[in-house]
C-alpha cells in the first residue's frame, strides 16, 4: 500500500502560557510570569517542517521556537541582572501524534533546549503534553 504523505511548512506559531511556570533561581522557586512562544524564524529551511502520514493517520513535526517570559526577564533587568539571563529561550520541539477525523492533530514530544544562562539545559525538561 502507498503512503499518502503531505509534507507541510510550519510558517506561523503564536502561544501565551498566561500561569508560566516556576524556575528555582539562586536556590529560590519563583513564578515566570506568563510565558510566549513564537516560531523562531532565523533557522535554516530545513526546520519548522512536518509530515502528515494519512495512511497511517500520523503526524510528525519539528518546531524551533523562542521562549519568553517578559515579567520575570523585567524582574531581573531591575536586580541588574546581565542580560544573557533575559534572552528568550531557543528550544526544539520534536512532535509527533495522530491525526484526527476532522484533520486536527494531537502532537506531544520531547523538547531540546539551546544553552541559555537562566536554564542549564542538564537541569531543565520541557515537553509538549498531548492535548485537543
Amino acid at each position: 500500500m502507498d503512503e499518502e504523505l503531505v509534507r507541510f511548512r510550519i510558517t506561523n506559531l503564536s502561544a501565551r502560557v498566561p500561569e508560566g511556570v516556576r524556575i528555582v533561581w539562586q536556590n529560590r522557586e519563583c513564578e515566570s510570569g506568563p510565558l510566549t512562544l513564537e516560531l523562531d524564524d532565523g533557522v535554516p529551511e530545513s526546520g519548522n517542517q512536518g509530515v502528515l502520514n494519512y495512511s497511517r493517520r500520523w503526524a510528525t513535526a519539528e518546531f524551533h521556537v523562542r521562549l519568553a517570559f517578559p515579567d520575570f526577564a523585567s524582574a531581573l533587568k531591575d536586580l541588574g541582572v546581565d542580560t544573557e539571563f533575559t534572552e528568550p529561550v531557543r528550544a526544539v520541539l520534536h512532535s509527533e501524534g495522530e491525526i484526527l477525523k476532522d484533520h486536527s492533530l494531537v502532537l506531544s514530544g520531547r523538547c531540546a533546549l539551546a544553552p541559555h544562562s537562566l536554564l542549564p539545559s542538564d537541569e531543565t525538561q520541557a515537553a509538549v503534553l498531548p492535548g485537543q
